[in-house]
């Protein structure tokens, strides 16, 4: 296989430039930079939403949207690596599109509109009818998270094997992650606009508006998911080898067998534990924490905006001093120290200074995030002599996905320990309004806590060993 690598290597050498070289125009790499807005965009808005929507405006008990989100789950925990594994596989569409590029449309233009039905229940009581509402949850769930799966997994498996060069990966990085965090911030921003507590149709018509703006920026960044000749004939060498794929079990079991990118999972699960609780712990911290109406969640993801825009160009120069590896350790570590203020604040005004330094520590986890991931494949595939990103990738949305349940969890167990009732306002007990407090700061503490100690204890990545991996991808042409 070794041999394979480097003659494959030898005739594409147009591919595999040096580190400091940028191999794609600033163009391509912009278009490519604005599939962070579609990954973070609907995201965002089903991560914030679907709990607090089916517990507040449908009425369905906590313990089987709880359930839903563990079938949603077990979905994804097979869904999602199955994808990538599948993407990996030859297929005649490689000699024309290239390896992940049908799969990127294929499944991105669904995606963009499929969480409508997600906020589109039958309009029928959930008291009187509760497992029709719980079904319909778990369906359009379902379905519109593996349009997610299939476009996400082929996306961002295409940005290492693509771009390999690491002033194209930080260059896309320093785009794509303010991009990313507009689309973050825009996600809470907007819905608020059309959105009216009591009024299930105008979240309808939020979905509507936003499907719309999410398909606009998909369409923006095909041009830069396309895949050149060099790549596309690079597939069709190897495809002509006709190397059998290790089967589906096998991959996955070894893609745990890597130190370093189980590092980097447990950390990425601890980040997105930490993005999906806090973000769906807005439309409970304004109107029972705080006592506002909805439209006072703008206040909140203007502070995270802002936090995000001012901290990505510091980050970016630490991150070109310091390496990937403490970019991430900083960020992970930063959370812990941002969150504890949050416990203590009852005042509008304070919880958005909280928010702002947050979001200034997360935005180095977000523009760390897909360079950390590229250097855990790249030793991957100097350890395997194969590029099949697409399993790895699987893994890591499933992990996505894991976040979601940690979320649902959370949040049951909230409701039904402390008693909180979403009728009562802020009338609840101060033993319900404590248990939020607990939900939306303390558990993502802890988290987040483990997470940067299992990263700091296991990954080794430094720049120099990264340098390294590089030249030996070079020497075999991979």
């Amino acid at each position: 296989m070794k041999n394979t690598s480097k003659e494959l290597g030898n005739n594409n050498k147009d591919v595999f430039l040096e580190d400091s070289e940028s191999t794609h125009s600033t163009k391509t790499q912009l278009s490519f930079a604005f599939g962070y807005f579609v990954r973070s965009f609907l995201f965002t808005v089903f991560t914030e939403r679907v709990f607090a929507f089916y517990e507040n405006e449908i009425k369905l008990d906590p313990i089987l949207i709880l359930i839903a989100f563990v079938f949603y789950t077990i979905w994804n925990m097979f869904n999602d690596p199955l994808i990538g594994y599948i993407s990996d596989k030859p297929n005649r569409f490689w000699n024309r599109w290239g390896r992940r590029f049908p799969w990127i449309v294929a499944m991105g233009l669904p995606y963009c509109f499929l969480i409508i039905l997600v906020f589109a229940p039958p309009n029928i009581s959930a008291s009187a009818q509760p497992w029709i509402i719980f079904t319909w949850l778990i369906f359009t769930a379902c379905l519109y998270d593996t349009m997610f799966s299939g476009w996400m997994t082929n996306y961002y498996a295409l940005f290492p094997d693509k771009y390999r060069s690491e002033k194209d990966r930080r260059r896309i990085a320093g785009i794509g992650s303010p991009i990313g965090l507009i689309a973050t911030a825009l996600a809470i921003l907007i819905p608020p606009i059309f959105i009216e507590y009591g009024d299930k149709i105008s979240y309808l018509y939020a979905m509507i508006i936003l499907s719309i703006i999410s398909f606009i920026f998909f369409l923006v960044s095909l041009p830069g998911s396309r895949e050149e000749e060099s790549l596309i004939t690079h597939a069709q060498e190897f495809r002509k080898q006709k190397e059998k794929q290790v089967s589906f079990f096998r991959a996955l079991s070894q893609a745990f067998k890597y130190k370093n990118f189980l590092a980097y999972l447990i950390a990425y699960l601890a980040f997105h534990s930490l993005i999906t609780i806090a973000l769906g712990s807005i439309p409970y911290i304004v109107p029972f924490i705080l006592g506002e109406e909805a439209d006072k969640e703008i206040f909140l993801s203007a502070g995270l905006l802002i936090g995000q825009l001012i901290g990505v160009p510091i980050w970016f120069l630490f991150m070109k001093k310091n390496g990937n590896r403490k970019l991430f350790l900083y960020g992970l570590f930063g959370a812990v120290i941002s969150l504890i203020p949050m416990i203590f604040m009852f005042e509008i005004i304070g919880m958005v200074i909280c928010i702002i330094l947050l979001g200034f520590i997360l935005s180095s986890i977000y523009l760390g995030n897909q360079l950390v991931f590229s250097d855990c494949i790249d030793e991957i595939v100097i350890t395997s002599e194969k590029r099949e990103e697409g399993v790895f990738l699987g893994i890591r949305t499933f992990i996505v996905r894991l976040s979601i349940i940690v979320q649902a969890v959370t949040f049951a167990l909230t409701s039904v320990f402390t008693g909180f009732d979403p009728d009562l306002g802020t009338s609840n007990t101060d033993f319900a309004l404590l248990g939020l407090r607990i939900q939306y700061a303390v558990i993502p503490l802890f988290i987040m806590l483990v997470g940067g100690i299992c990263f700091w204890k296991l990954y080794d990545l430094t720049p120099e060993k990264v340098r390294k991996n590089k030249s030996k991808l070079n020497e075999l042409g991979l």
